[in-house]
């Protein structure tokens, strides 16, 4: 999918409020209509958009009475990020794969799979939770240090680079192919 579509998707705020209700759980188009107080017709359009651009499925649940109904959920996740600065725009989406089962994965499932009391087991989780969200702030941290750090480099770069070209233009182009073609990609771009 292209970002422009993306981001135009999610331009509408009743498409997040969608997706945002579908991260606690499955809902029905009746339930989604009655949460977010807008017709079901309406409803059917902005899940028939977020349905065709991938990020959500709809399937059908058989009830006792009656016709299947169809719930719909997250399909897949993603994270977009936006980097705006006095110096640079730009967008970096990652799309969440499958996920690595390292040491705090075995941790989770060793405490969800353990036969202690369920007062334990609760108590157990919210310290490991605790744990993890101190984890996840502190390389948040080092990650925006990291990204201040490249925009400063990139930038400098990208300066360097058009006060050289004023000079010797041929210079520049030997230097740029002698690059990591990365980051010579990116000094083209720019």
């Amino acid at each position: 999918m292209e970002l422009d579509d993306l981001l135009n998707i999610l331009g509408s705020e009743t498409r997040r409020k969608i997706l945002l209700l579908l991260t606690r759980r499955p809902y029905f188009v009746s339930e989604l209509s009655q949460e977010l107080g807008i017709g079901q017709k309406a409803v059917l359009e902005h899940l028939r958009i977020l349905e065709s651009a991938g990020l959500i499925e709809g399937r059908l649940k058989r009830i006792p009475r009656g016709r299947p109904r169809k719930y719909y959920m997250i399909k897949r996740g993603f994270r977009l990020e936006i980097l705006l600065t006095p110096y640079r725009f730009g967008t970096e989406f990652y799309e969440t794969r499958r996920t690595r089962r390292g040491r705090e994965y075995k941790q989770a499932k060793d405490i969800i799979k353990s036969t202690e009391p369920p007062e334990r087991k609760l108590k157990e989780l919210a310290d490991f939770l605790e744990e993890l969200e101190g984890r996840i702030n502190e390389i948040s941290e080092i990650r925006k240090e990291l990204e201040e750090v490249r925009l400063l480099t990139e930038t400098y770069m990208e300066n360097l680079i058009r006060r050289m070209e004023t000079e010797n233009e041929e210079e520049v182009k030997k230097i740029l192919n002698e690059l990591p073609s990365e980051v010579a990609k990116k000094l083209r771009s720019s």
